[in-house]
C-alpha cells in the first residue's frame, strides 16, 4: 500500500509542481491588478477631495457702494 502512494505521488509530483507554481502566479497578478486598482480609486478620491477643497474657498468680489 506504501509503495502505492510513493509511486502515485512520484508520478504526479511534476503536476503538483505546475498547480502549485500556477496558483501562485494567479495570486501575484490579482495582488498586482488589486494594488493598481486600488492606487487609481486613491487618485481619483484625492482629486474628489482637493475640487471640495477649492469649492470651499471663499472669491473676493468687490462690493460696489451706491
Amino acid at each position: 500500500m506504501e509503495e502505492k502512494i510513493n509511486r502515485y505521488i512520484k508520478g504526479h509530483m511534476m503536476t503538483i509542481m505546475g498547480v502549485i507554481l500556477i496558483s501562485f502566479i494567479l495570486l501575484f497578478l490579482g495582488e498586482f491588478f488589486l494594488y493598481r486598482r486600488i492606487m487609481s480609486i486613491n487618485q481619483i478620491i484625492s482629486e474628489g477631495f482637493m475640487q471640495i477643497k477649492e469649492a470651499g474657498k471663499v472669491i473676493p468680489t468687490l462690493i460696489l457702494k451706491k
